[in-house]
């Protein structure tokens, strides 16, 4: 299964700013032509064409916020269904509304009412849902997001963390918040039993190398590189 990064969802999201919806099922991959306001997009076109098919039926003509972020997610995954839809929680019956999305999240706690960048956040009244979209970053008390069907396309908004129309938030479970950068060290073989343990540190900044491209595993280290590594590692667990 593919993972999935916050960070790559966001600037799939961000990618897709300006996209306007189709007045019909006509020029669905380009941003601007043929706009209207028939709910036809190529989000739910794709998630329809997906194998197999993301929801329990085709989604064109309807209300597309929550296919927008589904979307998104499916994306991020490598045009995985099952596995974004695990990441969205969906269990069945695949339906396409807020509400769906909402109670997803709730039956897995994975509902919050403090926001983080990569949520999915839902607007309403009462228990009635009505809107989402994805948080793309929190700041000064105030919640940014990039949403569609939002005026008919899509677009970033921004609200109050107190805004009355928020009910909450829906974390997916991302499998990181970014992909891990490759190490440049070419002494660890792909395969070596402790190929994961070097890229952990140096993801985390434990360990940086010898020089820019090697590791040296079969170098002794000093006593004063342990000391280094042990403080880096402290560093990295939120020790001071």
């Amino acid at each position: 299964m593919s993972n999935i990064y916050r960070d790559d969802v966001l600037k799939i999201a961000a990618c897709e700013l300006g996209y306007m919806e189709k007045a019909s099922n006509k020029d669905l991959d380009s941003k601007t032509a043929n706009p209207g306001n028939g709910n036809y997009t190529k989000y739910a076109r794709d998630l329809w064409d997906a194998d197999p098919h993301y929801y329990q039926g085709p989604k064109q003509g309807y209300e597309w916020c929550t296919v927008f972020v589904d979307w998104c997610v499916y994306m991020a995954s490598g045009k995985d269904s099952k596995r974004a839809q695990t990441a969205k929680y969906y269990t069945g019956p695949y339906g396409a509304g807020c509400g769906f999305a909402a109670e997803y999240y709730k039956a897995a706690g994975a509902w919050h009412s403090d926001p983080k960048p990569g949520d999915q956040v839902f607007f309403g009244s009462g228990t009635s849902f009505r809107h989402t979209g994805l948080v793309e970053k929190v700041e000064d008390g105030k919640v940014y997001t990039i949403e569609g069907n939002a005026d008919n396309m899509v677009k970033r908004r921004t609200y109050t963390l107190h805004d009355s129309s928020i009910l909450g938030y829906g974390r997916p479970a991302y499998d990181a918040d970014k992909k891990p950068e490759e190490m440049p060290f070419v002494d660890v073989p792909k395969k070596a039993w402790y190929r994961d343990a070097v890229q952990w540190a140096y993801d985390n900044g434990v360990v940086v190398g010898t020089d820019p491209t090697h590791f040296s595993p079969e170098k002794p280290c000093t006593r004063a590189e342990v000391v280094q590594m042990l403080y880096a590692y402290d560093k990295s667990n939120g020790g001071e």
